[in-house]
């Protein structure tokens, strides 16, 4: 049987449980097989490891049952705590810490724990896209070797999530960008590519949020340097949107409609997002002919 799928799973915090149900629908239906490679990034990548692992139906338990009821693993923002932590990153130069990156570390190697062996015998290739901080520029890493390093890694959003200053790699997805078009979608043309979104990206929702991409900028810059905010600021519409995606015919976009919010807390909207999610990679997984209509 040829490998003739990719699947790219882009992140979003909370809202990476919609993937996860997209990711349950394949291991369900075995796609294993059929799978050359996965790319991945933020959070994307903690649920691609599940899926390599062959238990990414543990993820909504994680989700559920820590990732929602923990208050600090994913700090829900009131309008008090926010200026608390503008004061944090600008007047005291120190990290935000929404995300705590050290509990969800510690869950994935002691207590949910990811079977790292079987990623790693794994015949699928599995990257993480990173930024090197240094030379502001994308990377994939090979993370069938060190893998919790590496989805950690590709999950380090200064300055909301803690990061070190002398950390080299930060999540790939902090700034707009088309680089899985560029290296993945263009160079494998011979390969059918599910792209997954957490959310629907359109040209419409991204200006409506330009007044909090200005902000973010600004606290991005603030951590990692004028150099990186210039060219954040000049990546702002940078995003591949749905619609560019279909010019592509060997690409197909699985986007979640119901549109949770990164910090979702409530496990109702989140469990609908995972069925959500479910029944989405199914009806990819009809269209590709993977299983009967």
């Amino acid at each position: 049987m040829d490998r003739d799928i990719i699947i790219i799973v882009k992140g979003g915090s909370i809202q990476g449980i919609f993937g996860a149900g997209v990711l349950a629908a394949f291991e369900k239906h075995d796609l294993y097989p059929k799978v050359h490679s996965v790319y991945a990034v933020s959070f994307g990548a903690h649920s691609a490891a599940y899926f390599l692992s062959q238990g990414i139906n543990i993820m909504p338990h994680i989700y559920y049952d820590h990732l929602c009821k923990n208050p600090s693993a994913i700090v829900s923002l009131s309008f008090k705590l926010i200026c608390k932590k503008l004061w944090d990153v600008f007047i005291r130069n120190k990290s935000a810490d929404i995300i705590d990156l050290d509990y969800i570390e510690n869950l994935e190697k002691n207590v949910i724990k990811l079977d790292f062996e079987k990623i790693k015998k794994s015949p699928i290739n599995f990257f993480v896209r990173v930024l090197n901080r240094q030379t502001l520029k994308l990377e994939y890493l090979d993370a069938r070797d060190q893998t919790l390093e590496r989805i950690i890694q590709s999950s380090k959003i200064p300055p909301y999530s803690y990061s070190r200053k002398d950390d080299v790699y930060i999540d790939g997805g902090i700034m707009p960008t088309r680089d899985f078009i560029h290296n993945v979608i263009k160079k494998h043309t011979d390969k059918k590519i599910i792209y997954i979104f957490n959310d629907k990206k359109t040209f419409g929702r991204i200006v409506n949020k330009i007044p909090w991409d200005i902000l973010d900028i600004m606290l991005k810059a603030k951590y990692l340097g004028f150099r990186y905010g210039l060219k954040h600021l000049f990546s702002i519409f940078n995003y591949p949107y749905i619609s560019s995606l279909k010019k592509y015919p060997h690409v197909y976009p699985i986007y979640n409609e119901l549109n949770i919010n990164k910090r979702e807390k409530n496990r109702d909207k989140v469990y609908r997002a995972y069925i959500h999610g479910f029944s989405k990679g199914e009806e990819i997984l009809k269209k590709i002919g993977h299983i009967a209509k």
